[in-house]
């Protein structure tokens, strides 16, 4: 089993490779053309360390839910 730190990695690493997130609302793009009624797209390492957090704690507490 992961300890909880290996577990953040990964889950960092898997937003990495994830398609670019709204800058706005931090929602992926997946396949819409723009959100927030804006087109403005970044990669997860682009935004604002606040953002990133808060995406990467929900995927923890998502993966706690699951188990």
């Amino acid at each position: 089993m992961m300890s909880k730190d290996e577990l953040r990695e990964a889950i960092i690493l898997d937003l990495k490779r994830n398609g670019p997130y709204c800058c706005y609302c931090c929602d992926p793009q997946g396949e819409k053309y723009s959100c927030c009624s804006e087109n403005h797209f970044v990669p997860f390492g682009d935004l604002y360390e606040d953002q990133q957090e808060e995406i990467i704690e929900a995927e923890l507490d998502e993966w706690e839910r699951n188990i």
